[in-house]
């Protein structure tokens, strides 16, 4: 499967599961988060993707934020996403 059809499926996968995505740049590229951040902000998950980044940085950055949810446990997801989301933050 294709880095970018990866992204989009983790991307579809997170806000299915409530999380709200948003694309911004993180600016002047010192960002110690690269590919972008999740933040918790009035109970509400937002996903911070940096459209600058690497690709592979952005994958890993929604499969870390996917990583560890029982929502995810009992559900079909393609080997390649089940393994972004296993190898997350490990590299």
């Amino acid at each position: 499967m294709e880095q970018y059809s990866i992204l989009s499926e983790l991307v579809d996968l997170a806000e299915t599961l409530g999380m709200t995505v948003r694309r911004a740049p993180s600016g002047d590229g010192s960002s110690t988060h690269p590919g972008g951040a999740i933040v918790k902000l009035k109970g509400r998950e937002i996903l911070f993707l940096d459209p600058s980044a690497p690709v592979a940085d952005q994958i890993d950055v929604v499969a870390l934020a996917l990583r560890g949810r029982a929502e995810i446990e009992n559900r079909f997801l393609a080997p390649e996403l089940r393994a972004a989301i296993d190898q997350a933050g490990r590299d």
